[in-house]
């Protein structure tokens, strides 16, 4: 359930063949309309979090794996129907930026109320939303309208990624982070606050009033991921090539 591609492969894609057979076959519904579909269920999955009780837990963990399930879906009816292109890629990526952003800003409003609107945990839910888009990259692409290079991404494959032999303790400690990087990445953090979703859902099941670990998880995740947008944009700024090729 963390790493997207056991995870998809293990689950999600035995069951996508079957959703998309029914589509393609007894619906006329376009792959784009399933991606709207689908960041429309996701972003309603992360909403629902704000009702503090098991039933509205579970319901926030089913509409956020329907969402995932529906993000693969689309892209089999678009090959399956021929119409797989760039627009549809685009419109997958907007949904995966609303999608998460959805998710991060209910879950911090969530942390804040569990603190009684403490300023600390005020401050780390604004940092956290505003902080979570990896802007770096994403200005220099606007600036350059090339690509990082293999260098300058933090979450390639993970496979592609050697282990260095003889390198120094930092390099090493780099080395595993890019080896984990994913798990800040859609879906894979999705996936992760679907565990603390459950997680509290058992708690509030048990007799627990307020959700503990999906404003706990909140705080850590979208604290560091904030870091990690920051350190990355400006280890880009410092170290990137600023030549269009």
């Amino acid at each position: 359930m963390l790493a997207d591609p056991t995870y998809a492969r293990v689950v999600v894609r035995r069951i996508s063949p079957f959703l998309t057979f029914v589509i393609t076959r007894h619906t006329s519904l376009s792959a784009d309309a399933i991606t709207v579909l689908s960041i429309l269920t996701g972003i309603g999955g992360a909403v629902v979090i704000i009702v503090p009780s098991t039933q509205a837990y579970l319901l926030a963990v089913v509409l956020l794996q329907i969402a995932y399930l529906l993000d693969v879906v689309d892209g089999e009816v678009a090959r399956v129907r021929g119409s797989a292109g760039l627009r549809g890629t685009y419109l997958d990526l907007v949904g995966h930026h609303l999608q998460n952003q959805a998710l991060y800003a209910v879950t911090a409003y969530v942390l804040v109320a569990a603190t009684a609107f403490a300023p600390w945990a005020i401050l780390l839910g604004l940092v956290g939303v505003g902080f979570a888009t990896p802007f770096g990259a994403y200005a220099r692409l606007h600036v350059l309208g090339t690509r990082p290079s293999a260098a300058e991404i933090t979450h390639g494959r993970v496979s592609s990624i050697p282990l260095p032999s003889g390198a120094a303790a930092a390099a090493v400690l780099y080395w595993l982070y890019r080896r984990i990087a994913f798990l800040w990445n859609y879906p894979a953090s999705m996936n992760l606050f679907c565990l603390a979703i459950l997680a509290d859902a058992v708690r509030m099941g048990a007799g627990e009033a307020t959700p503990l670990v999906v404003p706990a998880f909140a705080g850590c995740f979208t604290g560091t991921l904030a870091a990690k947008q920051v350190a990355n944009a400006l280890r880009i700024l410092t170290a990137g090539s600023w030549k269009r090729t």
